[in-house]
């Protein structure tokens, strides 16, 4: 994992992240979608820049307690989708935190978010396969590939832009840590 002085940016707090996360999360789940799974994704956020900051432990930690949080907060703690959810954030924690080290070198933010969301689809539609076995999900690969790689690009520029705002450092809560100088 590169040191701050690589990144630019200090060590948010998992607090911090999972409090963004969720509260995006939570403002997601109000907009309409065409089709369930096609949502922005800004909740994953969180768990780029976890990825990026705090390694895989760090991005398990964001990605897993979010979605908890966000179905306690909307109500789908007990449903499939929240498997489905749980699914992806592991998935997309597995994909991102491993490769979280290569950011800023020999990858972006932006392109981690694409593997990132691109491994969570993957894992959502192989549960819903599981779960619900007449779904025809070779029929929604393509749709779902096509907005993971949107979704993804959009994500990994928010993550960028908080990253570098300056945002996720020094604002004096608590909430994050400054970067050591040593």
């Amino acid at each position: 994992m590169p040191s701050d002085d690589e990144t630019g940016i200090g060590k948010p707090s998992v607090v911090f992240l999972v409090l963004l996360g969720t509260a995006l999360g939570f403002a997601e789940s109000f907009l309409p979608r065409p089709i369930p799974f096609m949502k922005p994704g800004f909740a994953n956020t969180a768990g780029v820049i976890a990825a990026v900051t705090l390694g895989t432990g760090g991005a398990f930690r964001v990605n897993l307690t979010r979605a908890v949080a966000v179905a306690i907060a909307t109500g789908s703690i007990a449903t499939p989708a929240f498997g489905i959810s749980l699914a992806g954030a592991a998935a997309a924690s597995l994909a991102m935190g491993p490769a979280g080290g290569l950011v800023p070198g020999a990858l972006s933010a932006t392109g981690l978010s694409v593997a990132g969301s691109a491994a969570n689809m993957a894992a959502q539609l192989t549960l819903a396969s599981v779960l619900f076995p007449g779904l025809p999900v070779a029929s929604f690969v393509p749709p779902a590939a096509a907005w993971s790689l949107l979704s993804g690009v959009l994500v990994g520029i928010a993550s960028t832009g908080l990253m570098r705002s300056g945002l996720l450092t020094g604002n004096g809560s608590g909430l994050v840590r400054k970067p050591s100088r040593g």
